[in-house]
């Protein structure tokens, strides 16, 4: 929906940007660090656009409006740290509680030049099945829908074009919540019947209202779908009208926001922004307050995880005290923003793809020179995806590390590591911010588990500790027991196993997250080799696991066992074949001690470890640096 309202904004003429992927047939340009760079430098003045499910305000927006594209669950401004000047929208009327004030910005939910009539009408047969947290939370499925094909977002994934064949040659789609999956079914000429239950669908007006009902069932009853049938091909005329209604109320919603906001100071973002919909309108000349600057060299996207979690993230947080300056632009150093830096700060393996004659220059500066990482990449394993590259990369690092005025990292073992190069070391552990990742723990009411493995966790000497017992498991348990891997390659042998799916990285962060939390596991497994790379490597992924409530098992090694309290926020395991069975088994066989492990997890990293809270340390040794 933000795509649409971001192409919407374009076309009325304003300058609107997406900060995840584009959509090929909208106009939502991508939000680079280089346009960033160029609002600050011509103190432009943002509009940041958040969801309603963004807690507080993550990036310091000088300017916010709150989109409530679903209901806040009851929620006050107040309990979702909400600024006293943040513009509140709803998508529809009914979603505004009754203790907010908001306005409306209809934003049309379908590209109907996808989700449409066929033409001629082909002859309908079958049904269809949408649900997607109905049976986490304990729901149990009528009978007459068992036959039904589902399509949830929880099954293998299909293109928009796939979906409206679908709906365009069934009978009737079932739901037990709502979704935009329905208003799509209902314009391609299939009928929806939702059905009514305490845990995801309790009142009609909760996906009934919109298309003025049209195509809709409440309730399974003989009336209610000759109703929807009879009025479903409707549903065309009331879309577009509602269209035209949108263009209106967009005019509005530019007017509005243009007077709340254009008197205020300007104050450009400059960190990358979680996905909204964002507009700069331009505003008066004013001089932002001079904060420190830090000059980042890397050449990982701005959206990638690594720069997400230890430099964007936490210093979103600092934005009154601190302005990050991205250095590579389109591949190319910028030189031009060196003499304002406080620091320069050197990241990753960056300074292992430089000429050392680059580095050199760089040291001579004068200014204090930080290298940042969270990995041991001068040293990275054979059986590592980047091995090949990371051999190259070791004589830049190296001679970064020994000239820098301070080495950053994540963890107390890889500091040690680099104290050999260089004695000024210092530790900012990582740290999550917890509202993109939060799942409610799962409460399943059936029999299935599915069990996920990401990134490190599937390289060949880590999977190896765990490879055994997953192919005992799979035997055991049948088409009960699904397996996702997410990585570079699916492991050797499980490539187009039945009771698995394969998906490459996700290498937007924010993406990942919500990916995260899509994926619906219900175990993950985080296996180990002992090695001094994987020593070196942080929690990260407990943190992540925890957060989106999945019950998880860890190798027993020191990144995890120094955070994970064994059998209470996670199961710690010796690299043995039979240990990790036995493990798996009990979380398996178990559900009340899966939601016990991920219930303890969630809560300790919601206690300890939120990145708001920690930010403060992020300022303090960095200020120190300088």
């Amino acid at each position: 929906m933000l795509h649409y309202l971001c192409h919407a904004l374009n076309l009325a003429g304003e300058e609107a940007y997406v900060t995840e992927a584009s959509v090929d047939t909208l106009r939502t340009p991508r939000l680079t660090q280089d346009i960033i760079n160029g609002h600050i430098k011509n103190g432009r003045n943002p509009v940041m656009i958040y969801p309603q499910t963004i807690k507080g305000n993550p990036l310091s927006a000088p300017n916010v409006v709150r989109y409530l594209v679903d209901a806040p669950e009851g929620r006050t401004r107040e309990e979702m740290n909400w600024g006293p000047q943040d513009l509140i929208y709803a998508q529809r009327e009914e979603l505004i509680p009754a203790h907010m004030e908001a306005s409306v910005l209809a934003t049309p939910l379908v590209n109907d030049t996808i989700f449409h009539l066929a033409a001629p009408e082909a002859p309908r047969q079958g049904a269809l099945l949408w649900l997607s947290q109905y049976l986490n939370k304990g729901g149990t499925l009528d009978v007459f829908t068992r036959d039904a094909q589902e399509i949830s977002s929880r099954m293998l994934p299909r293109s928009p074009e796939q979906l409206a064949t679908l709906f365009r040659q069934s009978e009737v789609m079932y739901t037990y919540e709502a979704s935009t999956a329905c208003y799509e079914a209902i314009l391609c000429g299939c009928p929806v019947v939702y059905l009514p239950n305490p845990l995801t669908l309790s009142r009609p007006m909760q996906g009934l209202s919109y298309l003025e009902g049209a195509g809709s069932a409440w309730g399974a009853s003989d009336e209610q779908l000759r109703k929807a049938k009879e009025t479903v091909h409707l549903a065309q005329n009331i879309y577009l009208r509602s269209k035209e209604r949108f263009w209106l109320e967009l005019e509005d919603f530019i007017s509005a926001t243009q007077q709340r906001f254009d008197q205020k100071t300007p104050v450009g973002p400059s960190v990358t922004p979680t996905p909204a919909a964002i507009s700069t309108p331009i505003s008066p000349n004013a001089t932002p307050a001079r904060r420190k600057r830090a000059l980042v060299y890397s050449v990982e996207s701005t959206w990638s995880p690594c720069p997400q979690i230890r430099l964007i993230r936490p210093f979103a947080h600092l934005q009154e005290e601190w302005e990050l300056i991205w250095g590579i632009q389109n591949g190319q150093l910028q030189t031009d923003p060196i003499d304002g830096a406080d620091l320069i700060i050197l990241h990753r393996f960056t300074p292992g793809l430089m000429p050392l004659a680059s580095l050199k220059a760089i040291f001579d500066l004068g200014k204090p020179i930080i290298y940042e990482s969270d990995d041991l990449l001068n040293e990275i394993p054979h059986d590592h995806p980047e091995a090949a590259a990371g051999a190259s990369w070791k004589e830049g690092i190296e001679y970064t590390v020994q000239r820098a005025k301070a080495v950053v990292v994540s963890t107390q073992f890889l500091a040690e590591k680099y104290r050999k190069l260089n004695l000024n070391v210092y530790v900012l552990p990582n740290y999550i911010d917890y509202d993109i990742f939060y799942r409610p723990v799962p409460q399943r009411s059936d029999d299935n588990i599915t069990i996920g493995l990401l990134g490190s966790s599937i390289q060949p000497s880590n999977f190896a500790l765990v490879d055994a017992a997953l192919r005992t498991l799979v035997e055991r348990y049948g088409s009960r027991l699904h397996i996702y891997f997410v990585g570079w390659e699916c492991p050797k042998g499980w490539e187009h196993h039945p009771q698995t799916t394969f998906l490459s990285f996700v290498h937007e962060y924010v993406n990942y997250a919500a990916q995260l939390k899509e994926w619906n596991w219900d175990i993950a497994l985080i296996p180990l080799a002992s090695d001094e790379y994987n020593q070196c490597k942080s929690y990260i992924k407990w943190l992540d696991y925890s957060a989106a409530g999945i019950a998880s098992v860890f190798s027993d090694v020191s990144v995890y066992n120094e955070v994970v309290t064994h059998d209470r926020t996670g199961l710690l395991m010796p690299n043995s074949s039979e240990a990790w069975l036995n493990a798996i088994t009990m979380l398996i066989e178990s559900p009340e001690k899966r939601h016990a492990l991920a219930s303890a997890g969630q809560q300790e990293v919601c206690k300890n470890y939120g990145l708001q809270e920690k930010s403060r340390l992020y300022n303090q040794v960095y200020r120190s640096l300088i």
